[in-house]
């Protein structure tokens, strides 16, 4: 039985209109906006649509978007990141007298069915056959992920699909045996050149509240370290509740660790109270690292930086809402000017890495994709592959522990250890620290300081192509990253 709207609402309440927490990730030829933990369903979805060669279009294809429910009261699932609307023109929204079921055209092309959706003869260009393959999706426990809004009684909605299930409960992953054409869509995006840097796959599923944590062996204090605070959660993940927010200071007991986050004991008595993300967090007996990097022989000078305005960013990024732009720009920019890359033209390399790396402009861990594992995740990168060589990734384990972070995707172990040794942080011991909005700031600047002379005769000589893949090592995400610097030569300051 369909969860209900309202209980969906309650369920990922923590996501409603939250925009800044929203990842892109690719869905076939498009870039959607979704809740992290979603990001491997709507690959599966993504995977079930090549398996039945059905074609994706771009222009009308959307996911997020903070707004109320259609001829109802309250917030629509776009809202929370868990509802994806695709090909609306051919898939409309239609009620109709009474209740009936969908009506499924015969044809056997996707242009002819979706004649018949122009006559009225079908509600739908999709096929019975997609959809079955859709429903058939599930959960390891089981559980299905998706509703089709084709399968209303009493309205037919045919474009939309929306997850039907919890965030704790799609964080036990999904079932790639239930997911038709999921071998071949693997292999169809293997075949694609792998990024050097990082990429923009599917976020890697949370573990479930409760999951098995490795102890430590004994209990460590450690200090808050967040300026604004650190969020205490119910389990190992940004989804999971907030209990409490720990003021910068506090001094908290770390029990035992998974993976980036630790279970903490805020009394001392050996009972954990809630998780919180280690990147934020030092160890009582270490004396705070500084953050900030030397200065260069460039000079700090504010250059044009102190002009740049978040909604001339906005204008580069037109997927990307004002809210986190405005959030973390002040980070990038401050690693630029600590680095002495003040001027238009770093700007633009900067701003537009981003939009090629990440896109919504947030620090953020790499997603699981065909690009990085085969079998668990991350295992594509890790110490014995081809790729994790190239990585410098040389223990069992390295894959996921030095994967892309970051605004720039920081990825292996030698670059962890080459940019944490030059801005001061150890990068190697805490990975997680690359998507502190500061240190990620300032990794991006780094990055791009270490290359500057040759990025900056490839932007001299016009060749956008070539200052990318200094950064990439290839040219995935170019389409992305010279769209946002085109645009960018018309809004920023000269």
């Amino acid at each position: 039985m369909p969860r209900s709207t309202q209980e969906q609402r309650e369920l990922w309440h923590d996501f409603e209109c939250a925009e800044s927490r929203m990842v892109v990730i690719p869905f076939g030829p498009d870039r959607i906006r979704v809740a992290p933990v979603t990001a491997d369903a709507w690959q599966a979805l993504a995977a079930v649509f090549a398996h039945h060669n059905y074609v994706i279009r771009t222009s009308d294809t959307d996911s997020y978007n903070c707004r109320d429910i259609k001829d109802g009261t309250g917030k629509s699932l776009h809202s929370f990141g868990i509802a994806l609307d695709v090909n609306w023109n051919t898939n409309p929204w239609r009620d109709h007298a009474g209740t009936r079921a969908v009506r499924f055209s015969s044809k056997a092309t996707q242009q002819e069915r979706a004649e018949d959706v122009r006559l009225g003869v079908a509600d739908t260009d999709m096929t019975e056959a997609l959809i079955a393959s859709a429903q058939r999706i599930r959960t390891k426990a089981g559980l299905q992920v998706f509703e089709w809004g084709g399968s209303w009684k009493t309205v037919k909605d045919c474009m939309h699909f929306e997850i039907d299930v919890s965030p704790e409960e799609l964080a036990a992953g999904v079932d790639t045996a239930t997911v038709d054409g999921w071998d071949a869509f693997l292999a169809n995006a293997a075949a694609s050149p792998l990024p050097s840097v990082g990429g923009v796959p599917p976020t890697p599923p949370q573990p479930q509240a409760g999951a098995a944590v490795a102890p430590s062996v004994a209990a460590a204090a450690h200090i808050v370290i967040a300026r604004g605070g650190l969020n205490l959660r119910a389990g190992p993940g940004t989804e999971f509740t907030v209990l409490q927010t720990l003021p910068s200071g506090t001094t908290v007991f770390v029990v035992a660790r998974h993976g980036d986050w630790a279970q903490a004991d805020l009394q001392g008595d050996g009972l954990a109270d809630g998780f919180v993300s280690l990147a934020f967090l030092r160890s009582a007996s270490s004396p705070p690292q500084p953050v900030e990097p030397q200065p260069t022989e460039v000079g700090q000078a504010a250059g044009i930086l102190d002009r740049i305005e978040p909604s001339m960013v906005q204008r580069m990024f037109p997927a990307t809402g004002l809210r986190a732009i405005a959030a973390n720009l002040p980070f990038v920019l401050a690693g630029l000017k600590a680095h002495g890359l003040t001027d238009r033209e770093m700007a633009l390399m900067a701003l537009s890495t981003i939009r090629a790396e990440t896109e919504g402009f947030v620090p953020i861990d790499e997603f699981i994709s065909p690009f990085n594992t085969q079998n668990s995740p991350f295992d594509l990168y890790d110490a014995g592959t081809a790729k994790g060589a190239g990585l410098g990734n040389v223990h069992p384990g390295d894959g996921p522990r030095f994967k892309g972070r970051g605004y720039v995707q920081l990825t292996g172990r030698d670059n962890y250890t080459r940019i944490g040794g030059q801005i001061g942080q150890d990068l190697v011991g805490t990975p997680a620290l690359a998507n502190d909005p500061t240190i990620a700031g300032i990794i991006l600047a780094r990055f791009l300081f270490n290359k500057e002379r040759v990025i900056r005769d490839g932007l001299a000589r016009g060749d956008l192509r070539r200052a990318r893949a200094l950064v990439n090592g290839g040219s995935h995400g170019f389409e992305r990253f010279k769209d946002a610097f085109d645009r960018g030569r018309s809004v920023l300051p000269g």
